[in-house]
C-alpha cells in the first residue's frame, strides 16, 4: 500500500546518517547469457514448501507468481465493501473475489487477509476512522467490529487463517493523505483485542497479525515507537498476559535500505522480550521504487533506484531480514497498480499485456531458489563488505555485497571442493578454491539518492551468491580453532559433524559436564572474544554460551552464561508459598526457597499444573540440576502449543512425541542461536 508521498519524505534529513551504503558486481564475475538457467552445483531439490517468501497480491499474475516461487501473499478484505450500508449487509469481496482465492489456493500459495476500511454508517465518510462500541463484549450484537470479524473469519476458516488488522497506524501526520488509522493507540489495541477474541472463537486455528508498522514515522521525529506504546497499553490490561497480548505476529513494512530490515526486526524482537513475549516478526512489505523504467520514468531522487539496483535491493533486503530472524518476508508488490493517483511502479511485474518482468523479478527467483529452507542465517561484516551466511540441508549459501562505492575483493575459506558463483539474475559459473580460499570480486555501490547526502549509499551493489554443496553423510569441513586461545587443547578435541566447529580442552570438559549436546546443542563458533563484549572469551552453542573465567580455580575456568536472565531480563514470577498445598505439584517435586543463593521460590516437577507429564524434574536432575540450569524462575507455562519452564540459564520445553522421533522428551530453547543471531559478526567468525 505505497505511494510516492507515503515513502517517508517527511523531514528525512534528520535520519540520513543512519543509512548504510552497499555495491555492484563487475561483469567479470558473471557467466552465462541472459535467460540461461543457473548451473546447478547439486541436483535441484523439489520446489520448496516453506512459507517464507511472498509477494503482495500475487493473484494479479498467478503464472508469474508460480514461476517466481511465491509461497504466500497478502490480499485486502475491506469492511466497508462487505457492509457498505448497514451491519445487516454482506456483499462479496470486490477487491479479491473468491474465484481468485480458489486459484491461489489451488496453486498452493497461502493467503493472508488484511482487514481495513471503516464503513461510513459507523464512523462517517472517513474509512480510516476509529469506531464506536469497541468496549462492548466482542460477541455483543452492538459490537459491530466483533460481529464483522466473527462472520468474516468463520466464512474463510481453513482457506484463510491469518488476518492482519489494519495498516500502518503509526503514520500520525495526515498532511500528505498518508494516514491509515486516526484513532489512538488505546483504540487500536482494543480493535486487536476484539478481533482476536472474535476470530479465535470462530476459528481456533486463526492467527492475528498486527498492522505493518513503518518504524520511520516515529524514528524520524524522535517519537516513542508505536509498537512499544502498543505493548505498554497491553500490559495494563489484566487479561492480556493470559491471551498473549491478543496477537500472534508482529509486522513491519520497510523500504529503501536493506540494513533496516535487520536492525528494526531485532529491535521489535527486543521490545517483545522486555514484556516476556516471543512471537514471530513478518516483513509484510518491502521494496524500492525504480526511476528508470522506459514506460514510467521518474526523477532519480528520494531513495529511488535504478531497476538494476532494485534487483540488488531484493536480495540484500530478504537476506538481511532472514539474518534477523524474520519468519516471513514479502515484496510489495507482485504487479504494478498504477490506476491510483500518485501510484508508483513497485511491481516485480509490469501492468502490461504480457506481464513483463523487471530485474527484481529475476532476483526474487534467485531468492526462492538459493535461500529457501534455511536452517540458519547470520549477518557478518568486514570493512565495507556485508555477508549473510545461510546453512541449508545440502549446501551453504553466502550472499555478499559491497557497502561502499569502491570495488572490493572478498576472500572466503572454502568449505567444499568447488562452488557455484551466482549473480542476482541467476546466471552462475562453477569455481574452484585456490589454496583453500575463494576470491570473489565486488564492485562499488551506485544507489546514492538520499536527499542531500550524495556520498551515502542506501542500497548495495549487485550481490553475489557463493553456493557450496555438502557431501551427503560426510558432515561439514572442520573449521580451524586458534590453539593459542585459553583453555583449548588439540590433544583433547571433539569436532561436531553437524556444524564443523570443535570443542576442546577445558571447554570440552565443561561441555560434557553440563550435559553435552542434550543441554548445550552443537558449537556455533570457535573459542574467541565475544562479539558482544571483546573482553570476555566465549564459545557459542545452539542452546547456550560458555565463558572463560581465569579468576576461578582450575577446573572451573569455563562457566555457563545465565542466558535465561539476559535474554528475558524483565521477566519474573512471584515466589510460591511452599505451605500452600494447592500450588504444590504432584509426585515429589523439588522446591527452591526464595532465599539468596538457594532459589527463587519455585518448584521443579515432572508434571504441569494441569497434570500433564513434562519430565522436567528428571531432565533437570540427570543433567546437573541447578549447576547447569540455575534456579527455576516460574512454574510451568503453556507456550506456543507446549509446556515450558524458564530457568536462569534457559527454558525447558516438553516434547511428548520426542521418543517416537528418536529425540529427547525434554529440550532447551535455542537461546545461544538466538543470542548469536542478534549480533552483527565479523566476517572471519
Amino acid at each position: 500500500m505505497r505511494s510516492l508521498s507515503r515513502k517517508l519524505k517527511i523531514s528525512i534529513a534528520v535520519i540520513l546518517v543512519l543509512f548504510v551504503g552497499i555495491s555492484l558486481v563487475p561483469p567479470a564475475a558473471r557467466a552465462g547469457t541472459p535467460g540461461e538457467a543457473p548451473t546447478p552445483l547439486v541436483p535441484s531439490p523439489a520446489p520448496s514448501k516453506e512459507v517464507r517468501f511472498g509477494a503482495v497480491e500475487a493473484y494479479t499474475t498467478p503464472f508469474r507468481a508460480r514461476e517466481a516461487g511465491v509461497t504466500w501473499e497478502r490480499s485486502i478484505y475491506r469492511w466497508d465493501q462487505f457492509q457498505p450500508n448497514s451491519p445487516q449487509d454482506w456483499k462479496s469481496n470486490l477487491w479479491f473475489p473468491d474465484s481468485a482465492l480458489d486459484v491461489e489456493l489451488g496453486e498452493g500459495r497461502k493467503v493472508v487477509g488484511i482487514v481495513l476500511g471503516t464503513p461510513s454508517w459507523l464512523a462517517g465518510p472517513d474509512p480510516n476512522a476509529a469506531f464506536r462500541n469497541l468496549d462492548l463484549p466482542y460477541d455483543s450484537p452492538d459490537n459491530y467490529w466483533g460481529q464483522f470479524m466473527s462472520r468474516l473469519v468463520a466464512q474463510y476458516a481453513g482457506r484463510i487463517d491469518d488476518w492482519v488488522i489494519w495498516n500502518e497506524p503509526d503514520i500520525w501526520n495526515n498532511d500528505g493523505a498518508n494516514q491509515q488509522f486516526n484513532g489512538s493507540v488505546e483504540q487500536y489495541y482494543q480493535m486487536v483485542k476484539v478481533a482476536s477474541q472474535a476470530a479465535k472463537a470462530a476459528n481456533p486455528k486463526s492467527r492475528i497479525v498486527l498492522a505493518g508498522l513503518t518504524y520511520w514515522w516515529d524514528a524520524a521525529f524522535g517519537r516513542e515507537q508505536y509498537f512499544h506504546r502498543f505493548l505498554n497499553v497491553a500490559k495494563q490490561d489484566p487479561t492480556a498476559r493470559a491471551n498473549g497480548f491478543y496477537f500472534d505476529v508482529a509486522a513491519l513494512q520497510l523500504y529503501g535500505n536493506p540494513q533496516d530490515l535487520y536492525d528494526v526486526t531485532l529491535l521489535f524482537k527486543k521490545m517483545m522480550r522486555e514484556v516476556d513475549l516471543d512471537k514471530p516478526v513478518w516483513i509484510t512489505e518491502t521494496n524500492v521504487v525504480p526511476h528508470d523504467d522506459g514506460g514510467i520514468r521518474l526523477n532519480r531522487d528520494s531513495y529511488r533506484a535504478s531497476m538494476d539496483e532494485q534487483g540488488s535491493y531484493m536480495i540484500q533486503a530478504f537476506a538481511s531480514a532472514m539474518a534477523a530472524g524474520a519468519e516471513r518476508i514479502s515484496a510489495y508488490k507482485m504487479q504494478d497498480d498504477l490506476n491510483r493517483p500518485g501510484a508508483e511502479p513497485y511491481g516485480l511485474v509490469r501492468a502490461d499485456e504480457g506481464a513483463s518482468t523487471r530485474p527484481a523479478y529475476q532476483a526474487f527467483q534467485v531468492i526462492t531458489t538459493y535461500m529457501s529452507d534455511a536452517r540458519s542465517a547470520r549477518l557478518y561484516k568486514m570493512d565495507n563488505v556485508d555477508a549473510v551466511k545461510i546453512e541449508r540441508q545440502n549446501d551453504w549459501v553466502t550472499i555478499l555485497w559491497d557497502s561502499s562505492a569502491a570495488q572490493a575483493q572478498v576472500v572466503l575459506p572454502a568449505r567444499a571442493r568447488s562452488a557455484l558463483l551466482v549473480d542476482k539474475s541467476g546466471h552462475g559459473q562453477q569455481i574452484s578454491p585456490k589454496d583453500g580460499k575463494y576470491f570473489v570480486d565486488l564492485a562499488g555501490a551506485t544507489a546514492n539518492t538520499i536527499p542531500g547526502v550524495p556520498n551515502q549509499y542506501h542500497i548495495g551493489g549487485s550481490p553475489m551468491l557463493l553456493v557450496e554443496g555438502k557431501i551427503p553423510g560426510a558432515g561439514p569441513v572442520a573449521s580451524p580453532q586458534d590453539w593459542s586461545a585459553p583453555g583449548v587443547n588439540p590433544n583433547r578435541n571433539w569436532v561436531s559433524q553437524v556444524t564443523g566447529y570443535s570443542v576442546s580442552g577445558e571447554w570440552l570438559d565443561a561441555y560434557r559436564a553440563l550435559g553435552d549436546s542434550d543441554v548445550l546443542g552443537h558449537p556455533l563458533g570457535t573459542v574467541r572474544p565475544d562479539p558482544a563484549d571483546a573482553k570476555q572469551i566465549v564459545q557459542y552453542f545452539e542452546r547456550g554460551i560458555l565463558e572463560w573465567h581465569p579468576e576461578n580455580t582450575p577446573g572451573r575456568h569455563v562457566q555457563r552464561r545465565l542466558l535465561g536472565n539476559l535474554m528475558y531480563p524483565a521477566y519474573s514470577e512471584a515466589p510460591l508459598d511452599p505451605q500452600d498445598p494447592k500450588r504444590r505439584p504432584q509426585s515429589d517435586p523439588i522446591y527452591f526457597p526464595n532465599v539468596a543463593g538457594q532459589g527463587l521460590g519455585h518448584y521443579v516437577a515432572n508434571f504441569a499444573p494441569d497434570g500433564t507429564p513434562t519430565r522436567f524434574k528428571d531432565f533437570f536432575g540427570s543433567h546437573g540440576g541447578a549447576d547447569t540450569f540455575g534456579f527455576p524462575k516460574e512454574e510451568p507455562k503453556f507456550r506456543n502449543g507446549r509446556w515450558t519452564q524458564r530457568f536462569e540459564a534457559g527454558m525447558l520445553m516438553s516434547y511428548p512425541d520426542g521418543a517416537r522421533e528418536g529425540a529427547s522428551l525434554v529440550r532447551l530453547e535455542a537461546l545461544g542461536e538466538k543470542a548469536l543471531g542478534e549480533l552483527t559478526l565479523p566476517m572471519d567468525w
